[in-house]
């Protein structure tokens, strides 16, 4: 695997953490760069931190971060596996949904991140999170209902990439019905790494 300039890495991060570019970085408490190994051969990437990644500069630490870190154990994966981030750095207000100027103003950050961690697989988790991938790889866009679990690939400068959709772990703290297709969305992240990460 390609080494990373601890430099470069720490200094992304750092401009994230002072980023003034939008609205959100008023109330924020700490903005939410991401953790894990870098590089790093898979990419996870949710939408935006809630309250408890607000309040701990870490991102999902609440509930969905409980509900991930157990996904990612039933596929033998830990956390320390895996890099985790998401489209936008600052908790929108309410946790409401980012607007399409903070997730411009975001984009150019998350754009750096997998340059520098160079992923071959990126699990896009959620709607939002997936229509980002959709616009930065050429995937036709749909609704996470039917995109969901399925393979798509795209282009980097460093090579193919692949994209999987799921659902946004917190989905199943009020829809308790779609855990059985979350599960199964990460055993095919699984059959995805088990092919192409010999």
């Amino acid at each position: 695997m390609i080494e990373v300039d601890d430099s470069t890495y720490q200094e992304l991060n750092q401009e994230i953490i002072t980023c003034v570019k939008c609205r959100l970085s008023v109330g924020r408490t700490h903005a939410v760069p991401g953790e894990g190994p870098v590089p790093a051969r898979v990419l996870l990437v949710g939408e935006a931190p809630g309250e408890r990644e607000d309040e701990l500069g870490r991102p999902f630490v609440g509930r969905a971060g409980v509900i991930l870190t157990e996904l990612l154990s039933s596929i033998g994966l830990s956390r320390d596996d895996v890099y985790i981030t998401s489209i936008i750095k600052c908790r929108p207000p309410k946790n409401r949904d980012p607007k399409d100027d903070e997730t411009a103003a975001c984009s150019p950050y998350l754009d750096r991140q997998i340059a520098l961690l160079r992923p071959s697989v990126i699990v896009s988790m959620g709607r939002l999170s997936t229509r980002e991938m959709c616009h930065r790889f050429g995937i036709r866009e749909g609704r996470i209902s039917d995109m969901h679990g399925r393979v798509f690939t795209g282009q980097t400068p460093y090579g193919l990439i692949y994209i999987i959709p799921v659902y946004h772990p917190a989905v199943i703290t009020h829809n308790p019905n779609l855990r059985p297709a979350l599960s199964d969305d990460f055993l095919r992240l699984r059959e995805l790494l088990d092919t192409i990460l010999v």
